[in-house]
């Protein structure tokens, strides 16, 4: 989705191609019933385009849906970034105490949980949140990462997950820190090693 374009306004453009797509794709489903050995890439190529447009118009309607900023997501993610702070900024450098995993997408997939708190939610509804086939579960995971109560299991073979509360868990927060001091660029490999365990984080784990 662009960012120039509002949600309401994507909905509006892409609605009327969606139901043109799903129809022609419907068409070309029935002329499949009895298939003659014939190539059927006409069939291939109305799947491909709907699927696509499909994804995007429904997207556009679930953002609609969902808030556009989630002032509980940006307060428990500051929270986060506290607690690293008071914990570590006289160990750890600055630059390393930012809380990861705030963007856009995790607070949307965030919305999404919130909205069905302690309820599953299925991973293909969080994908029409990202639009996205590949990463989406493991932007979900990131969350819990950072703390959030957040479960996944499988319900009838699906898989599912689980905002079970707002609460956040601080003990992750050691995990988050060894992570971006791992991950660090600038630092040797010496200064991460002497950076946690001066601040009693376990290098492994």
């Amino acid at each position: 989705m662009t960012s120039q374009q509002s949600p309401e306004d994507l909905w509006r453009q892409l609605q009327p191609d969606a139901r043109h797509a799903l129809k022609n794709l419907l068409s070309e489903i029935a002329d499949q019933v009895n298939p003659d050995p014939g190539n059927p890439q006409s069939l291939f190529e109305a799947y491909t385009y709907a699927k696509d447009i499909t994804a995007r118009a429904i997207q556009s309607r679930m953002l609609m849906h969902l808030p556009p900023e989630n002032q509980k997501f940006r307060a428990l993610h500051a929270e986060i970034q506290k607690e690293m702070t008071t914990r570590y900024i006289d160990i750890v450098p600055a630059n390393l105490l930012k809380s990861p995993y705030g963007s856009k997408t995790h607070e949307r997939l965030f919305s999404l949980l919130q909205e069905n708190l302690a309820q599953p939610v299925p991973s293909a509804m969080l994908r029409i949140v990202t639009a996205d086939d590949v990463h989406t579960e493991r932007r979900a995971r990131e969350l819990r990462e950072l703390g959030f109560d957040l479960a996944w299991y499988e319900l009838e073979g699906i898989n599912v997950y689980e905002l079970r509360s707002l609460e956040i868990d601080f003990g992750m927060i050691p995990a988050i820190v060894r992570n971006k001091v791992r991950q660090s660029k600038v630092l040797t490999t010496g200064e991460k090693q002497r950076i946690l365990e001066r601040a009693g984080i376990p290098k492994d784990g």
